[in-house]
């Protein structure tokens, strides 16, 4: 969800190659040296133990560490030929970055991503660094969103061939 159609689709390139963007996803969750990882991340439950949705976040500054993962499986599994050096950077090591946030449609509108996005920070507040993310062009909601809690645009930094709007909140 985090990713939408449109990022799966780049990833894929086809629609029938879809299931394995999932399979590259499931299995970086898995492992403990991933972006991905269960480690780097957060999740919230409904009352009877549901997940409500998740947060991915981790020093910016442990990218290259952590993507490698990213690299090995994607190309394993898709066929793909990522290369690490030519991929775009998405954070920096200056910042903290809150990755992926994904809440399931029927749980919207609750306040779980404020929640998510909140514990996150708290979870990295010891850092001192500011949280970074990036928002695509035209995801008006997760931008006002993020407006509203405390995140300023600086910039626009690529991710996949998109130039998104890279935001800040210290």
């Amino acid at each position: 969800m985090a990713l939408h159609e449109e990022g799966c689709m780049a990833l894929a390139g086809t629609e029938d190659r879809l299931p394995l963007i999932d399979k590259v996803f499931t299995t970086l969750a898995g492992r403990s040296d991933s972006q991905y990882s269960y480690l780097n991340t957060l999740v919230a439950e409904d009352t009877d133990g549901n997940v409500a949705g998740a947060i991915v976040s981790y020093d910016g500054a442990k990218l290259h560490q952590l993507r490698r993962a990213f690299v090995e499986v994607a190309n394993e599994l898709t066929g793909s030929n990522f290369i690490e050096e030519e991929m775009d950077l998405e954070t920096s090591d200056d910042e903290i970055y809150l990755d992926s946030l994904a809440i399931f449609p029927e749980y919207r509108g609750r306040k779980l991503a404020k929640r998510l996005i909140d514990a996150a920070c708290l979870l990295h507040a010891d850092t001192g660094k500011p949280f970074g993310l990036l928002c695509a062009p035209g995801n008006d909601n997760a931008y006002r969103l993020y407006e509203y809690l405390g995140f300023r645009e600086i910039g626009l930094r690529p991710f996949a061939g998109i130039m998104m709007h890279h935001m800040i909140r210290q």
